[in-house]
């Protein structure tokens, strides 16, 4: 029998004026096609799934992040976050100076614990993460080593690296001394026996573990995980932890190397699946799995993340891509995996950047408190998988299904569906072969979905009470993600408009609705009356003067259950104020403020301030500043203000103006400094390499041989930034008046670039002689073969969805992108291995609006 569960609670909330924000009706989209789904419970895939998780990073209470603004409601909750998604497995990062910034003895065969700096602030922060883990019995994976700051290089690092932060260790017995010290602390004294996997080092085939080009990286890596392994055997630890290896990304002769050199010492195999999509990844497991499968061992996918570009990553689509790599693992042997990653982190000295390219299932607490749209599909995978489950062979005839299932160790089942059909809603009916003789409930991601503060766990939204063999779902709507389980739903609060600003002493109401369950809420407010108070009704009175933190964190709590409970954050300062380039000028928008009678604009052209005052007593939440320049970069924050004063200023953003145009004939003796930035900007590396750029005889010339790998050079960055739209196309032209060079690989670059993964690569391929562009992190596309390295006039143009190749006036290739705007322009000249050589000129840039200037 099937019947919908939340119709009673619906009503109810609508009743209350609650409507549930983030699940709004299903509409179909298409006449509705016929589908099966067939679960084997005798056949098992893989009868030990370890789990899924994400990467989540000890660097809350770190110097650097309570700097940008984390603190203690922030913490409380990303906490909540944690415990509603329930992962199974947390990857966390740990560095040498957080424990042993200086070598404890000089002597590697013993540990000299008064040299160890267990006490570390760092250190506290690093319990922080890891009671609340252990709290919540998430397996811990550590990544034991990743950067050095300037202390641990001293005695450490190799010396003469362009990265030094990222070098590998020169000294492997300290090395595994360090790590074994680091174990026993944590594992035996401190008592976090739920670290249940190691490895050291990330992604070492890029620019982590760095070695001079004399040192072979595979031998080394080998080598350090080989003094790991002797050293914890040693020391009786080696039995409490699983060894994971070689942590690749896109290398899979790194597993291979890894299966002929230390199987003897991995218990566990790895490698980071990007660039792929639910087709291609059963592709990249196969080839990996051929290798590690005579083993006998498991391969895990240690991090992963959908295709995308940072604006694309915060759609409802992402989340989709998301859900379909989570099926194909699962489908195809996978015996974890683990998303990059839980939330966008402010990264500790020696990085210390805000990791914001929005693969975080959640953005930086401080700037939103609303989840991106894949933290609700990601949900559907985390909580209703655990660790030890096993994953059943799941089939369907109709390829737009997507689909795999899992027996929970406790008996309980969850079938896992993405209807890829984008206009194709399906009537799907599920089998088992056996009875399994319980009710199924489910919980669906649909293009309805609207994040909230809240970031509820999506509820369920259908029933079939005591299925035998065979339940049918006459509606699964196209472009969806469907889990059904036999997980029963939990109770949870939602609170009506969760992230709110508001000026001294106003007041707000706030209302909540109990969401599979009874009873009412109890409200309350975190950090005592300082922070203002709340009735019984749900009305909150901000305080008159700013308290020690710039928010106050709202709780209702069950009457029923004191365990069930949700927060609502109400910030003293204005809120999402973002900023945007127009041409000749920058359009801000912020969020009204709860009893603001007028705001404040001030301007900086430093990051940090000092800030002066631009425009004031503006009654809007707009302001359009026209005083701009375009060759710069403005930063921003707004303040609000009532009777009783200014609240807090806030965030900063920044933008620049956009350009119409931009001409360099590369005359003189100099690159125009006015129009260019000199960047280290490689196909995949922005390390400082040996290679130039310099103007002279009337042509930009970029050349040198370069001294580390993979794809180093040296580029002009455009400092106007440029847009592209249907209306007004945006066109670049240069002539590339030659291109020379030696070794692996040299190439000529033309760039459309907005960012590390939002970018358009046009260049000459001398080691190929052909003519190719790279789009947002993928791989070669053929444009042209042709192998003249002579003058040719290069020219692309953006039309605001797709870009146009031509060579000396022949259009040769085109692609659809999904980016047009804040793009910046860049010629580069790159080489792809340490010794490789390149020369690239150019001459006659022209940038302008149009098809033709």
């Amino acid at each position: 029998m099937r019947m919908n569960l939340k119709s009673v609670q619906v009503l109810l909330c609508m009743l209350l004026l609650l409507p549930l924000v983030f699940v709004k009706p299903v509409q179909s989209k298409a006449q509705i096609a016929a589908a099966t789904i067939t679960v084997d419970q005798a056949d098992v895939i893989n009868p030990d799934f370890l789990g899924i998780g994400a990467e989540y990073d000890p660097f809350a209470y770190m110097e650097e992040s309570l700097g940008d603004g984390f603190n203690d409601n922030w913490w409380e909750m990303e906490k909540h976050r944690i415990a509603k998604l329930k992962p199974d497995i947390v990857r966390v990062w740990y560095q040498v100076d957080w424990m042993e910034p200086a070598n404890d003895n000089n002597d590697p065969a013993v540990i000299n614990w008064s040299g160890m700096q267990t006490n570390s602030s760092k250190m506290q922060a690093v319990y922080e993460v890891l009671d609340y883990l252990k709290s919540q019995d998430i397996d811990v994976m550590l990544i034991a080593g990743l950067a050095m700051t300037e202390e641990n290089q001293s005695w450490l690092g190799f010396p003469g690296l362009p990265r030094p932060e990222l070098s590998a260790p020169t000294d492997l017995a300290e090395w595994g001394e360090w790590v074994s010290a680091t174990l026993q602390h944590l594992i035996n004294t401190k008592g976090y026996t739920n670290i249940k996997y190691v490895m050291s080092y990330n992604e070492p085939n890029l620019a982590s573990f760095a070695t001079p080009a004399n040192v072979s990286k595979p031998n080394y890596y080998r080598d350090m995980y080989q003094a790991i392994h002797n050293r914890l055997t040693a020391d009786g630890i080696r039995s409490q932890v699983k060894l994971i290896g070689p942590d690749e990304s896109g290398a899979a002769n790194w597993t291979q190397y890894a299966v002929q050199q230390m199987d003897g010492v991995l218990d566990i195999y790895d490698g980071h699946a990007y660039g792929q999509d639910y087709a291609t990844l059963q592709s990249w497991l196969t080839t990996r799995l051929n290798y590690v499968n005579p083993t006998g061992k498991p391969f895990m996918i240690t991090e992963f993340a959908g295709i995308a570009s940072p604006d694309s990553r915060k759609t409802y689509q992402y989340g989709v891509s998301v859900a379909d790599l989570m099926v194909s693992g699962m489908r195809n042997n996978a015996s974890a995996l683990l998303y990059w990653r839980f939330a966008d982190q402010r990264l500790p000295e020696p990085l210390d950047f805000l990791d914001n390219n929005a693969y975080g299932l959640y953005r930086w607490m401080p700037i939103t408190a609303t989840p991106n749209p894949s933290y609700y599909a990601f949900g559907l995978f985390s909580r209703y998988i655990e660790s030890h489950s096993e994953v059943l062979s799941t089939e369907s005839p109709d390829p737009d299904l997507h689909v795999s299932s899992v027996r929970l160790p406790d008996g309980n089942y969850s079938v896992f569906v993405v209807n890829s059909s984008k206009t194709v809603d399906k009537n799907v009916t599920i089998n088992f072969t056996s009875a399994i003789n319980k009710s199924v409930e489910r919980h669906l991601y649909s293009e309805e979905v609207v994040p909230s503060a809240n970031a509820n766990l999506l509820p369920a939204d259908k029933r079939w009470a005591q299925v035998a063999s065979q339940f049918n779902d006459d509606l699964l709507p196209a472009n969806s993600v469907a889990v059904y389980t036999t997980v029963p739903d939990e109770t949870q609060i939602e609170i009506m408009s969760a992230d709110q600003s508001v000026t001294w002493g106003e007041k707000i109401k706030f209302k909540a609705c109990v969401l599979n369950g009874i009873g009412g809420v109890k409200w309350s407010v975190l950090g005592g009356p300082d922070y203002g108070t709340i009735s019984n009704g749900g009305v909150y009175h901000a305080p008159s003067t700013m308290p020690a933190m710039r928010q106050a964190i709202i709780k209702a709590t069950s009457n029923i259950n004191p365990d069930v409970y949700s927060y609502a954050v109400v910030r003293f300062e204005a809120a999402g104020l973002t900023a945007s380039g127009e041409e000749d000028m920058i359009v801000l928008n912020w969020l009204p403020s709860a009893g603001a009678t007028g705001y404040t604009v001030k301007r900086s052209i430093n990051p940090g301030g000092p800030y002066t005052a631009i425009a004031a007593e503006l009654t809007e939440t707009t302001y359009t500043d026209t005083d701009v320049n375009a060759s710069t970069r403005y930063y921003y924050v707004v303040s609000a203000e009532n009777a009783v004063g200014e609240i807090g200023n806030s965030r900063e953003t920044f933008a620049s103006p956009l350009s119409t145009s931009m001409q360099d004939e590369f005359t003189g003796h100099a690159v125009d400094t006015s129009k260019w930035t000199i960047v280290n900007q490689g196909l995949r590396s922005t390390s400082a390499s040996a290679l130039t750029a310099s103007v002279a005889d009337g042509t930009l010339k970029l050349a040198g041989t370069t001294d580390i790998g993979t794809w180093a050079g040296k580029s002009l960055r455009s400092i106007p930034t440029f847009r592209a739209t249907p209306e007004a196309p945006l066109t670049v032209e240069v002539d590339r008046v030659s291109l020379d060079g030696s070794g692996v690989g040299f190439r000529s670059a033309v760039w459309l670039y907005v960012g590390p993964s939002q970018y358009i690569h046009f260049a000459q391929s001398g080691e190929y002689n052909r003519w190719v562009f790279n789009k947002d992190g993928s791989s070669d596309n053929l444009v042209w073969n042709d192998g003249d390295r002579g003058n040719h006039r290069m020219k692309m143009v953006h039309d605001g969805s797709t870009v146009k190749f031509y060579i000396d006036g022949v259009e040769r290739a085109s692609t659809a992108v999904t980016w047009h705007t804040d793009i910046k322009i860049i010629l580069t000249g790159e080489a792809c291995l340490i010794g490789d050589t390149v020369n690239a000129e150019f001459d006659n840039l022209s940038v302008y609006k149009g098809s033709t200037p």
